[in-house]
C-alpha cells in the first residue's frame, strides 16, 4: 500500500515555509502575543478615552447653548407679548376705521336738503351697531330701528311736508315718518315761523346706505 501525505504542499518537509516558526520558543511566542494584545488593548483604551472626551465636550457645548437659548427666550417673551398686543390694537383700529361714521357729512346732508323757512330745534342720530364689543345697549329708538329723530319749526304745513320729502331722498334714512305736527300760531304774520308748525320726525338710520 502506498502512503499518502495529507499535508499541504507548503507544510511538507523540504518546502521553504515548512521550517517557519519551528525555531521559536513557546515563551517567546507567548511574549509576542501578550505584547500584541496589550498594544491592542491600549489602543482601544486610548480611543475610548478620546471619544468619551469628545462626547463630554459636545454635551457641555449643548448644555451651554441650551442655557443661552433659555435666557434669550426669556428676554424675547415680553417682546412677543408686546407684539401680540400691538397686532390686536392694529386690528381694532382697522375695524373702527372701517366702520367709522362720518357724522359731519351726514349733518351736512341734512342741512343741504332742508327747505327754506325751516330750522331744526334738535336732532339725534344713533348708530344701529355700536363699534365697541360689549358696549352698553343702544337706546330704545335705535333698538326699534328709529336711529334718526328731529324736531323743528316750519312756517307752514307745506314746509313740514317738504321736510319729509327732502329727508326721504337721503340714502341713509329709511321710513321717514312724521311723529307730530302742531300749529304754533300766536297771531303772527301768516307764512312766518312765528305762526308756523312745530314738528317731529323719525326715521330708520343705516350709515352704510350713504356710502359713496
Amino acid at each position: 500500500m502506498e502512503a499518502v501525505n495529507l499535508l499541504p504542499a507548503y507544510a511538507r518537509p523540504g518546502h521553504p515555509w515548512a521550517s517557519i516558526g519551528k525555531d521559536l520558543a513557546p515563551r517567546r511566542v507567548l511574549t509576542v502575543a501578550g505584547a500584541t494584545a496589550c498594544a491592542i488593548a491600549l489602543g482601544l483604551g486610548l480611543g475610548y478615552l478620546y471619544e468619551s472626551s469628545v462626547v463630554k465636550d459636545r454635551r457641555a457645548t449643548l448644555a451651554d447653548v441650551a442655557a443661552k437659548v433659555a435666557v434669550t427666550d426669556a428676554k424675547a417673551a415680553p417682546l412677543r407679548t408686546a407684539q401680540a398686543a400691538v397686532a390686536a390694537r392694529i386690528v381694532s383700529v382697522a375695524t373702527v376705521s372701517k366702520n367709522r361714521i362720518v357724522w359731519e357729512r351726514l349733518l351736512a346732508d341734512v342741512s343741504r336738503v332742508l327747505p327754506s323757512q325751516v330750522y331744526l330745534q334738535s336732532l339725534a342720530l344713533q348708530s344701529p351697531t355700536p363699534l365697541a364689543t360689549g358696549a352698553v345697549g343702544t337706546s330704545t329708538a335705535a333698538a326699534a330701528g328709529a336711529g334718526f329723530s328731529a324736531t323743528g319749526l316750519a312756517s307752514s304745513h307745506v314746509r313740514v311736508a317738504a321736510v319729509l320729502d327732502r329727508l326721504a331722498t337721503l340714502p341713509w334714512l329709511t321710513n321717514v315718518t312724521l311723529v307730530s305736527s302742531t300749529n304754533g300760531s300766536t297771531g303772527g304774520t301768516s307764512g312766518t315761523l312765528a305762526s308756523g308748525d312745530t314738528f317731529s320726525v323719525s326715521a330708520g338710520f343705516d350709515p352704510t346706505g350713504g356710502a359713496r
